[in-house]
């Protein structure tokens, strides 16, 4: 038997936001189901793919094949510490490429932002915090890029809310931010579509992130929404050649406001690179080209992927866009979950036909519980149950 293991990152997700410190990264979970699997159906080919979201640790669950260069860019994190961002440039998914082709290249911008596991950590950071080491690194990567590369940088939703206002900054000011990005393809692979303002966007969400109180979080909210709204005025302009909210390769026609989809990630840095000319799309999708998801499916009986928690399956998450390809090419969709309560017809509308859980609904211990060397022996155990029900 076939099977592709495309699986996701799986972490504690308070809030909806991963705790990347917690849990386990893409690549160890597919290894984990991949060992289980191979103790029980030795015979059976597995082909591995772990399957990002952009988020933290997205650069680590590339596979050393599909890498031609690694470096580790080191940058200030929100509150000054020093932290390492893994810029990766990625050799063509099939056959080899002119001298002179575009080349592409992955920044694990998330790394630099990740959400702290202590609230009053998350709550500093969303005070005092800013985005300028994000700038940093983002120039640094962008300088060793050439016209016509594609560089895409991964990011998800953090604690910090500048508005970006650290990022333009460090990147050397308007002129400079557009001569850095100019004749490059810069694409935010982003984990999480939040918006930055508006009554569900990344403001409202510090809250339940950081401890802070409402009012300090409103607060925090109007500070940063009306830096990233001057901010991408000035870069981009008012008039009819304004932004437009780039989702899936297509221009969808509004205008690029602080209510636009995947604003928020990085504290509002997303609506400053966008206003440079980034495109957004979602992580998920743009890993998943890159990684080579649908030639990988194509020749899969059956495919298994990932997620922490899962309360329903969110487009363009990890599990969606593995479904999406089970449908395209005609095999079951297997979802492993630390915990999920998904309706069965949810599932099935995205593609998935079976739902494994680490932690039974009643369960009294939480299926992270003893930490990450503890989450990958469920997974091994899950695995090798998963390999008696579906291997034939």
């Amino acid at each position: 038997m076939r099977v592709l293991l495309a699986c996701g990152p799986m972490h504690p997700e308070p809030q909806g936001v991963p705790l990347p410190g917690l849990g386990l990264g893409a690549a160890a979970v597919t290894r984990a189901l991949a060992t289980g699997w191979s103790r029980v159906r030795p015979h059976d080919h597995l082909a591995l793919l772990p399957l990002p979201d952009g988020g933290p640790g997205s650069a680590q669950s590339v596979a050393p094949a599909r890498v031609r260069s690694h470096e580790v860019v080191t940058a200030p994190g929100p509150l000054g510490d020093l932290r390492e961002a893994d810029l990766l440039r990625l050799a063509p998914a099939t056959g080899s490429a002119p001298p002179r082709a575009p080349r592409m290249w992955l920044l694990d911008a998330a790394r630099l932002m990740s959400l702290p596991e202590d609230a009053t950590v998350a709550a500093r950071q969303a005070l005092e915090g800013g985005t300028g080491g994000l700038g940093l690194a983002t120039a640094q990567a962008l300088r060793r890029t050439r016209p016509g590369d594609t560089l895409v940088i991964g990011l998800a939703r953090s604690a910090v809310h500048d508005g970006g206002a650290g990022l333009i900054e460090a990147l050397g000011g308007a002129e400079a931010a557009r001569g850095l990005m100019d004749g490059r393809d810069v694409v935010l692979a982003l984990a999480d579509g939040v918006s930055l303002g508006g009554v569900s966007g990344a403001g409202q969400g510090l809250v339940g992130l950081t401890g802070l109180s409402p009012e300090q979080a409103q607060e925090a909210d109007r500070v940063a929404c009306a830096c990233a709204c001057r901010l991408a005025q000035t870069l981009a302009g008012s008039g009819p050649t304004a932004p437009v909210l780039h989702y899936g390769g297509q221009a969808q026609g509004r205008r690029l406001t602080v209510s636009s989809w995947g604003t928020g990630a990085g504290g509002g840095a997303a609506m400053v690179l966008r206003a440079l000319g980034a495109r957004a799309l979602p992580g998920a999708r743009v890993m998943a080209g890159l990684l080579g998801l649908e030639a990988a499916a194509a020749t899969a009986d059956l495919l298994v992927t990932s997620q922490g928690e899962a309360y329903d399956v969110l487009a363009d998450s990890v599990p969606a866009v593995v479904g999406q390809a089970a449908v395209d090419h005609a095999v079951p969709a297997v979802l492993v979950a630390g915990r999920a309560l998904v309706p069965r017809g949810e599932l099935a509308e995205a593609g998935i036909v079976c739902l494994a859980s680490l932690q039974p609904t009643a369960a009294a211990t939480s299926w992270q519980e003893s930490g990450p060397q503890a989450v990958a022996g469920r997974l091994e155990q899950m695995g090798q149950r998963l390999a008696r029900t579906w291997s034939r």
